[in-house]
C-alpha cells in the first residue's frame, strides 16, 4: 500500500489526456464518466455518462464499474470491482491510465476538462510498452473501435493495421514471418514504444480473420510456456551449430526435426530459424532443446 501519506494518482499515459494526472483524494468518492456532472470528466464517446466510481474504504481505494457500455479493463482484464494497487493499468474508453502512489506534497490536481488536441498528422496516441503492454493497447483500441496503423518499436520494428478496432494485418520489418506469427511475436515485446497514426490505412491481401481475443489468449499461452521452458532448459540466444559427429543417426529423426537441422546446416541464426519455420516459438524452442539433448546440435 505504501506510506500512509501517499495518495493514489491516476496517470494518463496515452489518449486525449496523455501527461495529465488525477489525484484520488481521501474520504471522497470520484465519479468518472462523460457527464459534465462527473468529478473526473472524460469527453469520449466510448465512455458512458456514468462509467466508473473510485471510492475509499478501510484505507483502500476501490474501482467499481457502473454498468458501462464498453466496460472497464484493469491489467488487461474486464473488471467490475478492483482494489487499486501501484502499477495497475486501467483502460477507460480511449484513455490508458497507470496507478501511482505519490506523496501529497508532489501532487498538482489536473484539470481534465481541458481536452488536448490531436496532432495534425492524425497521430492520436503514443506510449511506452513498459507502461502499457501491447495486449492492453490492443484491447483499448478494440473498445475504442480505432482505425489506423499502430507502429511498435521493440525488439524490432513492427506495424499493426486496424479497422474498427480489429487487427487485420501485422508485419515485422526485415522479416518474412506471416501476419499471425508477427502479431504473436510482437505481443511478447515488453520494452519499446507504440504510436497510432489514424490517418494511415493499409490495403493488404492476406488479412487476419482470427478474432483478436483468441490471438491475445494464444500469445499469453506462448509467453507463459516459453518462460516455463526457459526455467527448466537453456534456450539458444544466437548461434546454433550442428554437432559433428552427432550422437545418433539422422535417420532416427522425424520430418520436422530434419527441417530444423537443415536450417541449422544452412548457417541460420536462432532468430532466423524461428522466422524460417512455420510453427510457433514454443514448438520450435522445444524442438531445438530436444535436438540438443539428443546430441544433434550445440548452442550457448
Amino acid at each position: 500500500m505504501g506510506a500512509t501519506s501517499d495518495i493514489h494518482v491516476l496517470q494518463f499515459v496515452s489518449g486525449k489526456y496523455e501527461g495529465e494526472q488525477y489525484a484520488l483524494l481521501r474520504d471522497a468518492v470520484h465519479l468518472t464518466g462523460r457527464s459534465s456532472e462527473s468529478d473526473l470528466v472524460l469527453k469520449d464517446d466510448a465512455v458512458s455518462r456514468k462509467h466508473v466510481r473510485f471510492s475509499h474504504h478501510r484505507g483502500r481505494v476501490w474501482l467499481t464499474d457502473l454498468g458501462s457500455s464498453n466496460g472497464t479493463h484493469v491489467n488487461g482484464r474486464k473488471a467490475m470491482r478492483h482494489c487499486l494497487e501501484k502499477g495497475d493499468r486501467i483502460a477507460i474508453g480511449a484513455s490508458l491510465i497507470r496507478v501511482d502512489l505519490l506523496p501529497a506534497s508532489q501532487l498538482s490536481r489536473a484539470n481534465l476538462r481541458q481536452n488536448k488536441k490531436e496532432s495534425a498528422s492524425g497521430q492520436s496516441m503514443t506510449g511506452s510498452l513498459s507502461d502499457i503492454p501491447l495486449t492492453d493497447v490492443l484491447q483499448w483500441l478494440a473498445t475504442s473501435r480505432k482505425t489506423g496503423s499502430l507502429v511498435v518499436q521493440g525488439a524490432n520494428v513492427g506495424s499493426l493495421s486496424l479497422r474498427e478496432g480489429q487487427v487485420y494485418y501485422a508485419r515485422i520489418e526485415g522479416s518474412s514471418v506471416g501476419p499471425q506469427k508477427s502479431l504473436l511475436r510482437m505481443l511478447g515485446w515488453t520494452e519499446g514504444t507504440f504510436s497510432l497514426d489514424s490517418a494511415l490505412v493499409e490495403e493488404v491481401n492476406d488479412e487476419l480473420t482470427i478474432p483478436l481475443d483468441h490471438l491475445l489468449m494464444e500469445a499469453a499461452r506462448i509467453q507463459d510456456e516459453l518462460a516455463h521452458l526457459a526455467e527448466r532448459k537453456t534456450l539458444p540466444t544466437s548461434d546454433v551449430s550442428l554437432k559433428l559427429p552427432s550422437d545418433a543417426a539422422w535417420s532416427t529423426l522425424d520430418g520436422p526435426k530434419l527441417d530444423m537441422l537443415h536450417a541449422v546446416a544452412c548457417g541460420k541464426k536462432w532468430s532466423e530459424i524461428l522466422d524460417f519455420l512455420e510453427e510457433d516459438d514454443v514448438v520450435l524452442s522445444t524442438r531445438i532443446v530436444e535436438l540438443a539433448g539428443a546430441g544433434f546440435v550445440t548452442y550457448e
